[in-house]
């Protein structure tokens, strides 16, 4: 039992210890979770005969042929040996985007996007905005663009919206949910002729 903290701040162990204290230990030193249940299965454990196993025999281990064994054929190096390690310099994609998850440009999964004439190397400030000037030369799709990045499509769109931002990219009209006449009007030739196939 403590006796509260001394001179310097330490509690210290009373060796003199009170019938109350005994008492008490001797309830938790009893106490287990789920005591009564155990007890009960100890005693039917006891209560039933243990079912007898027959052992089995242990297999005989082949014996080694007479015939030399031939050796396993040498398969090539592997192309992964070839390529640097990238496994200790692996950035996970939200750390590029500083933990961003949403745009400032609303991009849907179709929304093309294509490196705009501003977009010189000099103007490319981080290694993803050169990696997406040379996937965006000819319009793409942000869908396109995060696979061929293999990132999820938010760090995509995070990363477009940026380079957006910055004059780098043209985000060129999606369809609106409206429509315009001349797209409805190719949408109803396109199932048409696909009727006739």
């Amino acid at each position: 039992m403590s006796t509260g903290p001394d001179a310097s701040g330490r509690h210290r162990w009373d060796d003199r210890e009170s019938p109350e204290a005994d008492a008490m230990a001797e309830v938790f030193n009893r106490f287990t979770l789920d005591s009564g249940r155990r007890g009960r299965r100890r005693k039917r454990a006891r209560d039933e005969p243990e079912p007898q196993v027959p052992p089995q025999p242990a297999a005989d281990p082949p014996w080694p042929s007479a015939e030399p064994a031939e050796a396993p054929a040498m398969s090539a190096p592997e192309e992964a040996s070839q390529e640097p390690e990238t496994a200790a310099t692996y950035i996970r994609p939200y750390a590029w985007t500083g933990g961003r998850t949403r745009s400032n440009h609303r991009l849907e999964l179709e929304t093309l996007v294509s490196t705009s004439e501003s977009c010189h190397p000099a103007r490319l400030q981080r290694l993803e905005h050169h990696s997406i000037a040379e996937l965006c030369r000819h319009p793409r799709s942000v869908a396109e663009v995060a696979a061929l990045l293999d990132v999820p499509l938010g760090v995509a769109k995070v990363l477009l919206g940026d380079m957006a931002e910055m004059g780098l990219l043209s985000v060129h009209q999606t369809v609106n949910e409206n429509g315009s006449t001349s797209h409805l009007l190719l949408m109803e030739r396109v199932l048409s002729g696909l009727r006739r196939l």
